[in-house]
């Protein structure tokens, strides 16, 4: 089966289940395996436009039928777009790749590299939108009594109902429950916090005790609130979602208020894909009120951050890093 046959099979909709020729297809090697889950995850990112503009797809459409003219005059719109998406997704770094054929289901794993941002599209029509330095593992089709997927960094979610098969995040050994609903998680496995953010509908946020693998202690988040579990102190924390919170997932600008510096430079690090480096344990308390996008020049993010600061300081540029001093 070439590439443009798989493609067109994907677009289709076709599930591994539901077509002899594709099971038989990634049976074969793992390479064929690897190919078919490769576009099927690429697929449901174009779903929802992957957040590239009409533009920059058009760019990578022109190049697709730059390599087709020889072998095929045409091609279906559709699957020319989708290749040009492969293209661009591939260049800007993003990972995909199958973790696991069982029971015919197969497993798919994206990573999302600092400083960029990606949609993709459920099985069952629930979308997530990631976000820097994110992986998330879902199957081909979900199966059984649970929505089971895996979550390490931050996502978005608007998560169809289904009230006979609950949809799960796991973070690490704790999960969210959900039915339906609007919500965020945070939880990359470096930070000392798990947040969750429910926007509307309802969550369950279960936190393993620790005393058996099925233990947990679970714990209701309401609407407009955050959740926040504290790994080190292993204490919970409630606090109403801020202003601005949909921003930062639709327009990619973040919001925020009296926020340490350190705090900042974590965000900063991961939107921009550079590592910050303080001098002096005193500048990482100092604190900002404002806005950052992830369109902003961090060059010019950080002259802005310098005329802000009450107190001066100085920083460098040097190979990806950024050294802040007083």
């Amino acid at each position: 089966m070439d590439s443009e046959k798989l493609i067109h099979k994907i677009t289709e909709k076709k599930a591994l289940k539901d077509s002899e020729e594709l099971l038989n297809y990634v049976s074969e090697s793992g390479e064929n395996t690897k190919e078919y889950i490769r576009y099927k995850t690429l697929w449901a990112m174009l779903q929802t436009g992957n957040e590239m503009d009409e533009e920059t797809v058009n760019q990578g459409y022109k190049a697709v039928k730059r390599n087709v003219n020889g072998r095929r005059k045409s091609i279906l719109l559709n699957i020319a777009k989708y290749a040009a998406i492969v293209i661009l997704a591939v260049s800007a770094g993003y990972f995909i790749q199958y973790r696991d054929i069982d029971s015919e289901i197969a497993m798919n794993e994206i990573f999302v590299p600092k400083g960029n941002r990606t949609s993709v599209v459920l099985p069952d029509g629930s979308k997530v939108w990631l976000s820097n330095g994110t992986k998330l593992v879902y199957p081909e089709s979900f199966v059984g009594d649970f929505r089971n997927v895996q979550l390490e960094g931050e996502g978005f979610f608007e998560v169809i109902h289904d009230e006979h098969h609950p949809f799960i995040v796991n973070v690490g050994e704790h999960r969210i429950k959900v039915l339906g609903t609007k919500f965020a998680v945070v939880a990359y496995p470096d930070d000392d916090e798990v947040k969750a953010e429910l926007v509307s509908g309802k969550i369950q946020f279960d936190i393993h005790s620790g005393a058996t693998e099925e233990s947990y202690k679970s714990f209701m988040v309401k609407p407009m609130h955050s959740l926040v579990y504290d790994k080190t102190s292993g204490k919970v924390y409630e606090s109403i979602i801020p202003d601005g919170f949909h921003d930062y997932w639709q327009k990619g600008t973040y919001r925020f208020r009296n926020e340490s510096f350190d705090s900042l430079a974590t965000k900063i690090a991961r939107i921009y894909n550079v590592e910050i480096i303080f001098s002096d344990e005193e500048l990482k308390t100092r604190t900002f009120t404002g806005t950052l996008s992830v369109d902003d020049n961090i060059y010019t993010l950080m002259e802005v951050f310098k005329s802000a600061s009450g107190k001066p300081f100085g920083y460098k540029f040097d190979s990806g890093k950024i050294y802040i001093d007083k």
